[in-house]
């Protein structure tokens, strides 16, 4: 049986981190947007004993969880992706695979891991899961991400679409946000290099003025929602933060130079911009998607 669902990318502007032991209700707040462009995940399963085993499974290639991962049709392991099938597959599903096509890169902040993990939670549990609904799925993706130390805020952006506000830590069903209304414009970005979210998030003193300069401008944008007001609390919380790379700092004052908003996505070494963003060409490959209001789905 094959299943397909779809996760926006999320770009997260500001955060500050709320741990607690429960990973469903541990997360952080904040405020993203999510793109039109993102992960989609076609899930195949077989159920030990039958022969309706995938056309594309490799079992030499199923990992001791019984699950093979693609990405762009590279096999990868990815531990978010992992938990999910673990936690939502009954008993008895000994193969899977998981075919990922991402539009946008791993490792750059644009939430993939995140996004993969949602996507594959939403298509399993459609026909294949605990007839769970969506939002516990989702809430499965969250913990996933928290679990792994890969993220703790885009499941709950991507689930719900649009320029979100985290008001409260945690997953869909339990966290908070609050959709602002924002036209479908276009955002373009630059990746300039990898940064783990994970070193970041061990990082002790990083994240005391993370949490201090995110909990600031929390406190701005839900005075005065709105997406240029997320682009500019975004852009002083990279550099007070001390979070932009020297590259990133360069791309973002070219872009505002040229009459255009720009900051760095949380956490990778890319620079996301609205209006006149020709400046970030010389900076590498430009990419682009508009603002997507629609959260993740299944296909």
């Amino acid at each position: 049986m094959t299943v397909t669902a779809f996760a926006p990318a999320h770009i997260t502007g500001f955060f500050a981190v709320r741990p607690d032991p429960d990973p469903v209700k541990a997360g952080s707040v904040g405020c993203g947007l999510c793109l039109e462009t993102g992960v989609t995940a076609r899930v195949t399963t077989s159920t030990t004993g039958t022969t309706d085993t995938p056309d594309t499974l490799d079992t030499a290639d199923i990992t001791g969880s019984g699950v093979l991962i693609r990405l762009n049709a590279e096999q990868i392991d990815l531990p978010t992706v992992e938990y999910v099938v673990e936690s939502l597959l009954g008993a008895g599903h000994s193969q899977c695979v998981v075919e990922l096509r991402a539009d946008v890169p791993l490792g750059y902040g644009f939430g993939v891991s995140g996004a993969a993990a949602l996507a594959t939670a939403l298509a399993v549990n459609t026909d294949l899961g605990q007839g769970l609904t969506m939002e516990q799925a989702a809430a499965v993706a969250h913990s996933a991400e928290v679990v792994n130390r890969t993220g703790m805020g885009d499941v709950a952006g991507q689930y719900a679409g649009g320029l979100v506000i985290r008001t409260v830590a945690g997953a869909p069903g339990v966290g908070a946000v609050k959709k602002v209304p924002v036209d479908a414009m276009e955002v373009s970005w630059v990746c300039m290099g990898e940064i783990s979210t994970s070193s970041v998030l061990e990082d002790e003193k990083t994240m005391e003025r993370i949490n201090i300069l995110g909990q600031r401008a929390l406190k701005a944008m839900l005075k005065r929602p709105g997406v240029e007001h997320f682009m500019s609390l975004s852009r002083d919380f990279a550099f007070e933060t001390g979070l932009v790379s020297p590259g990133a700092a360069d791309a973002i004052e070219a872009v505002e130079a040229s009459g255009g908003l720009a900051s760095m996505a949380m956490l990778g070494d890319a620079v996301f911009a609205l209006g006149d963003v020709s400046a970030l060409m010389e900076f590498g490959p430009v990419g682009s998607s508009r603002i997507g209001t629609t959260g993740a789905h299944n296909l």
